[in-house]
């Protein structure tokens, strides 16, 4: 069985994998609906938290796969948009 803690690092690293790789075909004028108010962001991310704490505690790789995802696609999106800014 896969352990959760192997299920976190690899939901964060398909997270930023795939934002990663979303961003490369954006350019800086496109009006993307994800840049959302911070909120947005914030409430994902303490959703996906809470999925990621709740998988670890009940030795679920799945949800807690899914919780990291979640979680980190937030922290990128936040730390990408509202905190660094894009290049014109």
């Amino acid at each position: 069985m896969i352990s959760p803690e192997f299920a976190a690092i690899a939901g964060s690293a398909v997270a930023v994998a795939y934002f990663a790789e979303g961003e490369r075909g954006i350019t800086a004028d496109e009006n993307c609906t994800y840049l959302a108010p911070w909120t947005t962001d914030a409430a994902a991310w303490i959703l996906g938290a809470a999925l990621l704490f709740r998988g670890i505690n009940t030795r679920d790789p799945l949800v807690t796969f899914a919780g990291a995802a979640v979680a980190s696609i937030h922290v990128a999106q936040f730390a990408a948009h509202k905190v660094l800014r894009r290049p014109e």
